[in-house]
């Protein structure tokens, strides 16, 4: 091979080298992030966690609703009626028509309490009222009245009911909403990390490629100067040309791999696809060993008992099964309900200018006994008289009042309400649906157990098992240098050949690959040990509000 073709194919490999392998989307601009960076833009901008707040949200407003059944009630109720009745009383209606017209301002105020289940109702009646009808001494006429009641349980709903249980339920549920969203946010720190500790691991990775395609140039300039020298055969420089193709086939397929673990990790850093970190070049800073915070078995089972949201989930569902269990007890029992009330009535109207029917009736015929008894020197019957309305009834709106806070119209009342189901099988059935989930309850709460144990277990092992290979990888990277080293120097006095430096080279990379990966494996093991421990949040100074 001649020495310009020589310099015609190196010339062309350095052309390649120095293209840049091509990222979509993504400008020159960098964003250095440390790890704690990462986490806190994640707890920010995390779409997920926006998400899960907008539950614990609602949950607190579903408590601020049940809550609400307590909210005093205040009703008004105007209405006017005028009624035009056919009746054959001719006494009442002699044209047998009755007109009656009525309006209405009734008020009432209705007071339910969490306390035993007492609820008290305050009702205030106003009816104006005018007739045709003869025989009513008073047209128009004002009735008001005033009324007291309570109702007091003594059996079913005295400790509980449902509303006061459907309350600590949505309590509950807005606590298993806030636990929620711990679990959210352990996951999504979690996440966060491991991805964070996957891109790390990808730049090295292309800086693995990026030193396998120098070494394979420096194998590629120190065959030409052998060839050019006489001391090599000319067909090995296809054998380092092939190689250096090689190595950069693997160093663009690593920089498109950066590309993909760098979007996942804006995924969960961003909050909106428009942001500038898209167009950015996410470089992490921290490339340490991480130590995990605990490293024995005991010690970590227990802290994963004593702090996994998981164990306090459950614990909630129980509370809530207990309290519906509560209430599905109460409602086997009778209604017994002591109720009372205490109304005043008021009354006041215009007295109404019309002769007495009966009166009119008999009015010629006490005449015609008058005059004969005049003849007859008698005296006259007597006037027919019937009893005239009190004059305290006769009055306006105010005298109405006036009558209905001067206690002379009073009713009290006082009873008990008995409503007994017999057999009740709805309540009966409710008591041993919850009995039921009682049972489901104890047995999730061993498979949780289990599950922690398991997931504890599994990330110690995962810890030591990175650490003995992170130790194991980089012992063979430093042995697979000495050899490189030593393999280029035998090669450069004629004692080895193209091929075993080659080799040589493959081996360095490929223990440089297996410490990167063993350093991913081991910090990608300390964020795993700290969520199956529960530590995630302590761990990272982390307090939800």
């Amino acid at each position: 091979m001649s020495r310009s073709w020589i310099v015609l194919i190196a010339l062309t490999v350095a052309a390649q080298q120095q293209e840049p392998a091509p990222r979509v989307g993504v400008s020159g601009a960098e964003l250095r992030l440390s790890l704690a960076e990462a986490v806190e833009m994640a707890l920010k901008n995390n779409l997920e966690l926006e998400i899960e707040r907008t539950s614990v949200a609602n949950a607190a407003q579903s408590v601020i609703a049940a809550r609400g059944y307590y909210d005093p009630r205040f009703m008004w109720k105007p209405f006017l009626e005028s009624r035009a009745v056919p009746v054959a009383n001719t006494l009442a209606a002699p044209q047998g028509k009755l007109n009656e017209h009525y309006l209405n301002q009734d008020f009432s105020f209705v007071q339910p309490t969490q306390w035993h289940g007492f609820s008290a109702r305050v009702d205030f009646l106003n009816s104006r009222q005018s007739t045709s009808n003869p025989f009513t001494g008073l047209s128009p006429f004002w009735q008001t009245g005033l009324s007291v009641s309570i109702t007091q349980p003594l059996l079913r709903g005295r400790v509980t009911d449902l509303t006061r249980t459907e309350i600590i339920v949505r309590q509950k549920q807005a606590t298993l909403a806030s636990n929620d969203l711990e679990l959210r946010v352990i996951d999504v720190v979690t996440r966060a990390q491991t991805t964070y500790w996957d891109l790390a691991a990808a730049l090295q990775d292309v800086r693995v490629e990026q030193e396998g395609v120098k070494l394979a140039e420096e194998q590629l300039a120190r065959n030409q100067r052998m060839i050019a020298s006489g001391t090599l055969a000319p067909v090995e420089l296809a054998a380092s040309e092939a190689e250096l193709q090689r190595r950069l086939d693997g160093y663009i397929t690593a920089t498109g791999m950066v590309t993909i673990v760098e979007n996942s990790l804006k995924s969960l850093l961003s909050s909106n696809r428009a942001d500038e970190i898209w167009g950015q070049q996410v470089i992490p800073t921290e490339r340490g060993q991480v130590k995990p915070g605990v490293d024995a078995l005991p010690a970590a089972i227990q802290l994963a008992l004593a702090r996994r949201p998981e164990i306090r989930s459950l614990d909630i569902q129980d509370q809530i099964n207990g309290s519906r269990s509560a209430q599905a007890k109460d409602q086997t029992k009778p209604q017994v309900n002591l109720v009372a009330a205490y109304n005043n009535a008021g009354l006041a109207g215009t007295l109404l200018k019309v002769s007495n029917p009966i009166a009119a009736v008999t009015e010629a015929q006490v005449k015609r006994l008058n005059e004969l008894s005049a003849i007859a020197g008698l005296p006259p019957l007597p006037a027919i008289d019937f009893a005239g309305i009190p004059p305290t009834l006769i009055g306006g709106y105010g005298s109405s009042i006036s009558n209905l806070f001067s206690g002379n119209y009073q009713t009290v009342q006082a009873g008990v309400q008995i409503d007994w189901t017999i057999r009740n099988r709805t309540a009966e059935a409710q008591l041993a649906q919850t009995a039921i989930a009682e049972r489901r309850l104890k047995l999730q709460r061993q498979v949780a157990l289990q599950g922690i144990e398991v997931d504890v277990r599994n990330a110690l092992q995962g810890v030591e098992t990175a650490r003995q290979k992170l130790q194991a990888a980089q012992a063979a990277e430093r042995a697979a240098r000495e050899k490189l080293d030593s393999e280029v120097r035998l090669f450069q006095t004629g004692e080895s050949t193209n091929f075993l430096v080659l080799v040589r080279q493959n081996e360095v990379l490929d223990a440089r690959r297996r410490t990167v990966q063993a350093m991913l494996l081991n910090n990608k093991a300390a964020a795993v040990l700290a969520r199956a421990t529960g530590g995630t949040l302590e761990e990272n100074k982390i307090t939800l509000r």
